[in-house]
């Protein structure tokens, strides 16, 4: 019981219906980490999901994670040394097979954390080592697994961009971040909220900054 997925949903009951059902058979256990949905989920819909209801706005995604993070550790069996937690937006519906060819990779590799192609292409899983300022080699934020054993936790001072990129980046120095070729998991409703819901677009700009300041630059 060490294959985990956390879900962050907000508003969005039919799209977490299809994350649910898509990555519930994949795993051991299904995390969803409600962020101030009105009406509030109702577990009832969802009898066979850990539903962690979060108040908290503007949203934090790095500390949602990091709940996620703690309540998989929680629930982990000691005598399983494998530890894997997928973070799924709501609306990224994995296909059939992806958590294990991530996790796959992840291991084969050494790698910390890893995601598919975002556009299905095939090829060799890509290990990185080092930050670079490849866009389209970042890890999915939307859609990645990390290995659970390497302790790594989301930055907290990133509230709402740039701390996927961060997480990319941690993975990156505790033994890289894997990307498998294929399995793509479609993002269905990219920037929805930061372009609609008001002063998530000004925190996605001081995300930037305070990567930036982190880092020593922005990738791009």
């Amino acid at each position: 019981m060490n294959r985990f997925a956390v879900i962050l949903t907000h508003n969005r009951p039919e799209l977490l219906a299809e994350c649910v059902a898509a990555i519930g058979p994949q795993v051991d256990v299904t995390i969803v980490i409600d962020n101030a949905s009105d009406p509030p989920v109702d577990a009832a819909t969802l009898p066979d999901v850990e539903l962690i209801p979060v108040a908290e706005q503007p949203p934090n995604l790095a500390r949602m994670w990091n709940l996620g993070i703690d309540a998989a550790i929680l629930m982990a069996l000691e005598d399983e040394p494998n530890l894997y937690i997928a973070f799924l937006c709501d609306d990224a519906i994995a296909p059939p097979g992806w958590f294990t060819a991530v996790t796959e990779a992840i291991a084969a590799t050494g790698a910390a954390a890893g995601c598919s192609n975002p556009w299905g292409n095939q090829h060799p899983p890509q290990l990185k080592t080092a930050p670079d300022s490849d866009l389209m080699g970042r890890m999915a934020g939307w859609a990645f697994i990390l290995d659970g054993n390497k302790n790594l936790r989301a930055d907290e001072s990133m509230r709402w961009w740039w701390c996927d990129s961060d997480l990319d980046w941690q993975a990156r120095a505790a033994g890289g971040m894997v990307m498998v070729g294929g399995h793509p998991v479609p993002n269905r409703m990219p920037n929805d909220f930061t372009c609609n819901v008001p002063g998530l677009g000004e925190q996605a700009g001081r995300d930037g900054e305070t990567f930036a300041t982190k880092h020593g630059s922005r990738p791009w």
